[in-house]
Order: structure tokens, then C-alpha cells, then sequence
């Protein structure tokens, strides 16, 4: 199947919600990056619950809409945005999420979820144990950053095998002489991995770079499972089916 473009589900660039873009100039200046970058379809996934959100509900929504216009004027095939959310987990977060108080991605059942760095593995476990219960498919944003999965691979695997989704950021897989890059690029090597996207916040700090961490991958991965996890895993997303 040809896919148009890399598919980034995981991004700062509504302006003004959280510590991601500042303003919408800033936003149309990542938007541009990504499309030289391959980007065509991008999730827009403002913090929520970490304390870094600085938004109401109308507020986003209203800043969602004038930037989903602007991203289909980029370049010549302009970029498709959708709505998500990068969720910071807490008790509360599942009663929120039923009173759709928190952005899905796409109006699926998939949600984009972060914990705390230090969370211990039991914790991380059964918090996501019970999104899955409840009938979402949790996405686990930025593997690489939880001390508790790093270097852990018969732990990964067992999140897979609940059916999590697990993402990388593109940006940590570029390092040459890094072994938290290294890490990352055996995960994917090893088909850990779900997911590739940017995590983008800001043109000049962590700016959108999934062509940089593709090409970096390309060297030493098939290109069906990169194909993967940057086109065919996120068109499951999108259709709301199963990893």
C-alpha cells in the first residue's frame, strides 16, 4: 500500500496551551519543518494533567481549528491535523476521560499517555492495566525517558502483550555515541516499537525531526517495519483497530 508521507502522532504545535508553540507564527514555522521533514498528517497532543497545560477546553478547540486551517496551506500538499491529547496519568484521569473532558486521539479509542520519570514498573503496569480494562488503548509516550524500562526488555515486551502501544522520539535515535540512543535503536531494531514521532515543542528547542530520525534507522532496519511505525501503525491508529 503507498502511504503519502510520515504520519507524527505525538506534538506541541497549537500555540499558547502548553510549553510547546508560543504563538501561531511559531506553530506555522514548525508546520513548515515537518513538511520538509515528510510530515502530511500530524497529532496535535497539548500536555493535559501535568501542570504544563495553560488552556480551557473552548480555548483549545478555538486555537485547534485556526491551526488546522493554516496546516493545509503548507507546502504543496499542506499537512492534516488532528486532535489528541498527551495525557499525564492520574487517578482521575479515566472519570475524565468518560466525560470526554480529554482529547482522544482522532476520536478513537487510542490516548496518548505519560507518567512520571521514576514511576516503578508494578505502578506503570497497573494504571495501564486499567485504561485497557475500561476499553482504550493506551499509547505510552517516550519509552526511552521511564527508569523503570530502560534496558528492561522482558518488561517492554509485557506491555506489548497487554496491547500497549509504545512510542519513541525521533530526536532520540539520532545520537551517534549515546546509549540511551543505542537503546532506542535496538528497541526498534528488535520490533519493540510502535510508533515513531517528534514530540515537537518548539522551531528552535526539540524542533520536528522525523526524517532525521528515519534516515538515522535506515541503515540498519528493514524498511517494512520502518514503514510501520511511521505510516501503517498509525493508519490502524487512525481507523481505530487493533495494533
Amino acid at each position: 500500500m503507498e502511504y503519502e508521507g510520515y504520519v507524527d502522532i505525538h506534538s506541541h504545535i497549537i500555540p499558547g496551551v502548553d510549553d510547546g508553540s508560543q504563538s501561531f507564527e511559531e506553530s506555522l514555522d514548525m508546520l513548515n519543518m515537518a513538511y520538509k521533514q515528510g510530515v502530511r498528517t500530524m497529532y496535535a497532543t497539548p500536555h493535559f494533567g501535568s501542570g504544563k497545560e495553560k488552556y480551557d477546553k473552548a480555548l483549545l478547540l478555538e486555537r485547534f481549528e485556526k491551526l488546522k486551517e493554516m496546516a493545509e496551506g503548507v507546502g504543496d500538499d499542506g499537512i492534516e491535523l488532528l486532535l489528541g491529547n498527551e495525557i499525564y496519568y492520574r487517578h482521575s484521569t479515566l472519570e475524565l476521560l468518560e466525560k470526554g473532558e480529554i482529547f482522544t486521539m482522532g476520536g478513537t479509542r487510542y490516548i496518548l499517555v505519560e507518567f512520571a520519570y521514576g514511576i516503578s514498573y508494578n505502578e506503570m503496569y497497573r494504571s495501564l492495566q486499567r485504561l485497557v480494562n475500561a476499553g482504550y488503548v493506551p499509547i505510552l509516550a517516550h519509552i526511552e525517558r521511564y527508569y523503570c524500562l530502560y534496558r528492561r526488555f522482558s518488561e517492554i515486551a509485557s506491555l506489548r502483550e497487554m496491547g500497549i502501544g509504545l512510542q519513541i522520539n525521533a530526536d532520540s535515535v539520532i545520537a551517534k555515541i549515546s546509549s540511551e540512543a543505542s537503546f532506542c535503536r535496538k528497541l526498534i531494531r528488535n520490533g519493540y516499537i510502535h510508533f515513531l514521532a517528534s514530540d515537537c515543542h518548539r522551531a528552535g528547542w526539540r524542533p520536528p525531526v522525523m526524517k532525521d530520525g528515519y534516515d538515522v534507522l535506515e541503515k540498519k532496519t528493514p524498511p517494512e517495519y520502518l514503514e510501520r511505525l511511521i505510516c501503517v501503525n498509525p493508519d490502524i491508529l487512525r481507523k481505530n483497530q487493533f495494533l
